[in-house]
C-alpha cells in the first residue's frame, strides 16, 4: 500500500467515533488540514494526514509509524507537530518553525480550529484559545 493510502486509512481508522468540538468527525479536521497541503510531497501529506495522531491516540506512536515504513521526513515532521503536555505552547510553535513543511501543516491546522464558528456553544475559554491560535500563526507566518 503506498504510503498516502496508508495514512488515509490509519487517521479515519483511528478517528473513527471521535468527534471535534463542534459534533463533526473529527476526521474530517484532518483531510481539511491535508487539503490545504496537498500539493506538497507525499511525506508533507501524509505529516498533514497523520498531525493529531500521536497527540490524540494514545495506541500509536512515531516508532509504530516508522515500523509501517513511514519515510524519515514524515517521522520528524510528526514529531515536531506533536504537542507535549510539559512543553510551553510557544515553545513548541517556535520547534515547529525550523521545518517549513512542518510549517505548512500547523498554519493549516491553525487556520482550521481558528474557525470559530465550529464550536457549537463558544465561551471565553474558547476566544483565549483563538487568541493563542493566532499568536501562533502570526510567528509561523514570519
Amino acid at each position: 500500500m503506498d504510503k498516502l493510502a496508508l495514512a488515509f486509512s490509519i487517521t479515519a481508522k483511528a478517528f473513527e467515533n471521535k468527534f471535534d468540538k463542534g459534533g463533526k468527525p473529527y476526521f474530517l479536521h484532518c483531510l481539511f488540514v491535508w487539503d490545504l497541503v496537498k500539493s506538497e510531497d507525499e511525506d508533507t501529506q501524509c505529516a498533514a494526514l497523520l498531525h493529531d495522531l500521536v497527540e490524540d491516540c494514545p495506541e500509536w506512536n512515531l516508532s509504530k509509524l516508522t515500523e509501517l515504513g513511514f519515510s524519515d521526513k514524515t517521522i520528524g515532521m510528526l514529531h515536531l507537530l506533536t504537542h507535549n503536555k510539559g512543553t510551553d505552547y510557544m515553545e513548541y510553535i517556535k520547534a515547529i518553525s525550523v521545518c517549513k513543511q512542518a510549517t505548512k501543516i500547523k498554519m493549516a491546522d491553525l487556520t482550521h480550529n481558528s474557525l470559530i464558528f465550529r464550536i457549537k456553544d463558544v465561551r471565553k475559554k474558547d476566544f483565549d484559545r483563538l487568541e493563542k491560535y493566532i499568536m501562533a500563526f502570526k510567528y509561523l507566518q514570519n
